[in-house]
């Protein structure tokens, strides 16, 4: 059984999912598999294939097995691709949370990335066999037309079971939490497209599971005009967060995004050097 199994989710933008796996792929200290969860074309899992310099393989319900050697004779490792037939970001990365063996779950989006090799492996020494949450920081990068070279953000991440019922002050591609909190609380919430990571954490506070800090900022979270936080969604998003309300009976919550909690954060001097 590998330590982690890492879900990358993508839709139609291979050069993005490069980036992602590349960053994945250099981990070390943590044995973990990968699991792609194609929402689109299937170019993202062919791109991922090519990337782990295997062949394709047959399509099987959806699903491509693949593992394969790497140039030098080591064993990269174990990957699995799913092409989802468009159902949607949240069912893709539940299909992947079906097939995940590893002990850790950790969730990459295509468009982010990790920047050191050790980012699983601080989050393994904090999760330390528990069955708990372990989230580190970041920086939010803004990327796309009219975006400069070095245009980012910092981000601290922190959150506990009352912190976490105010705002989402989790960037969900830099936490790794216990698979086995998937067979006690469920899989993610698919009604629920722009919160679903939000609901997550609320029912594990609600469980009282601990929410642990690991050390590092290695997590870069892509923030761009065509993401889901765009302001052509803001109706969606704010229906949909009456919605997170109701279900966790949450008070005073307002519509913002992690941009936003970051200006908060550098106004209040809370946000990481």
């Amino acid at each position: 059984m590998p330590l982690f199994t890492i879900i990358i989710p993508t839709k139609d933008r291979p050069q993005m999912l490069a980036r992602a796996l590349r960053s994945a792929l250099a981990q070390r200290g943590a044995e973990f598999e990968l699991i792609v969860a194609d929402d689109g074309s299937g170019d993202g899992a062919a791109a991922a294939q090519a990337l782990a310099g295997a062949n394709p393989s047959p399509q099987v319900g959806g699903k491509r097995l693949v593992s394969s050697a790497g140039t030098s004779g080591e064993r990269l490792p174990r990957l699995t691709t799913i092409v989802t037939g468009r159902l949607g970001q949240v069912p893709a990365r539940n299909m992947a949370l079906r097939e995940a063996r590893g002990r850790y779950i950790a969730l990459l989006d295509d468009d982010d990335w990790w920047t050191g090799p050790d980012h699983l492996a601080a989050l393994a020494a904090a999760l330390d066999d528990r069955p708990c949450l372990a989230y580190t920081s970041g920086r939010l990068v803004r990327e796309g037309p009219g975006a400069a070279d070095d245009d980012w953000v910092p981000f601290r991440s922190y959150a506990d079971h009352e912190t976490i019922r105010r705002d989402n002050t989790l960037l969900v591609s830099g936490l790794a939490y216990a698979r086995d909190l998937h067979e006690a609380h469920g899989l993610l919430d698919e009604a629920l497209p722009h919160y679903w990571d939000w609901d997550w954490y609320l029912r594990l506070a609600a469980a009282k599971v601990p929410f642990v800090a690991a050390p590092g900022e290695g997590v870069r979270i892509s923030t761009r005009v065509d993401s889901v936080s765009a302001p052509a969604n803001e109706a969606a998003r704010a229906a949909e967060l009456a919605r997170l309300c109701a279900k966790h009976r949450l008070e005073g919550v307002t519509l913002k995004n992690h941009a936003v909690i970051a200006l908060e954060q550098q106004r209040a001097g809370r946000a990481p050097r």
